[in-house]
């Protein structure tokens, strides 16, 4: 059976690998195995994470078609658990870098959106939260989120038109901050949590937590109705009408 996650330690620093061929479609099953590394790792001293993919591909998102056959109290049970995550890398006591090595659309982009940092791999490649094309709101935790990246009129434009954006435009309006060959990108990372870990960490982490208070206050406010609001959004005529088609296309 693969391995849903890999793990690499390079001197403290943790590389949690998604690892669910052939594309990193996030079940149930793959959000908790990244909840269980976030915390051991985290408890167990590590000074950074790693958030990384397989070569081509971060994450495309959500598995809709294992989602569609879920019930409705399936469906909030999955959602809850993924809006945690998303709660968990935001509000981690230690940095985390996302490696984005390939495409990440719609879950996979909401995952490196609540990361510190965010290198990615040049080549034709896309990025970007598509929930309104699809017929799902976004919350205002993942907009603000996003809008803290790269400013109001992008965050609007792109979201309200579900628009997903290549590589090169990410880079150029301040979503993905490094831009690098696709065998360096888990290297820059690395790097870039290196240079951070390197200042004292107690000053360092608390800094850098007050900076994303703003977005850590929505999650505290808002988890539970967000979860909520999804799972119940989920069944609506034209967001199953939507998913099956994209389920049937992929």
């Amino acid at each position: 059976m693969t391995e849903l996650i890999l793990i690499t330690d390079n001197d403290g620093i943790i590389d949690i690998q998604m690892n669910r061929p052939p594309v990193n479609a996030l079940n149930l099953e793959l959000v908790k195995a990244l909840h269980q590394a976030i915390d051991s790792h985290t408890k167990n001293g590590a000074k950074g994470l790693i958030l990384s993919g397989r070569e081509g591909i971060y994450s495309a998102g959500l598995d809709v078609k294992k989602l569609l056959e879920m019930n409705a109290e399936e469906i909030s049970v999955f959602f809850k658990s993924f809006w945690g995550l998303m709660a968990k890398i935001s509000k981690s006591p230690i940095p985390v870098a996302a490696a984005i090595t390939g495409h990440s659309p719609a879950g996979g982009a909401v995952l490196a959106n609540f990361c510190d940092y965010r290198v990615a791999a040049k080549g034709s490649f896309k990025i970007g939260m598509n929930e309104v094309f699809v017929g799902l709101e976004v919350p205002k935790v993942i907009y603000k989120g996003f809008a803290r990246h790269v400013g109001e009129k992008h965050a609007t434009n792109l979201m309200v038109f579900g628009k997903l954006m290549d590589f090169d435009f990410a880079h150029e309006i301040g979503f993905i901050d490094e831009l690098v060959e696709p065998d360096e990108v888990k290297y820059k990372a690395l790097d870039w949590l290196k240079g951070l870990t390197q200042l004292p960490p107690s000053a360092m982490n608390k800094t850098r937590l007050n900076t994303k208070s703003e977005i850590n206050d929505l999650f505290d406010e808002q988890l539970s109705v967000m979860s909520e609001g999804y799972a119940d959004g989920w069944f609506d005529d034209e967001v199953q009408a939507r998913m099956k088609y994209i389920a049937e296309n992929l």
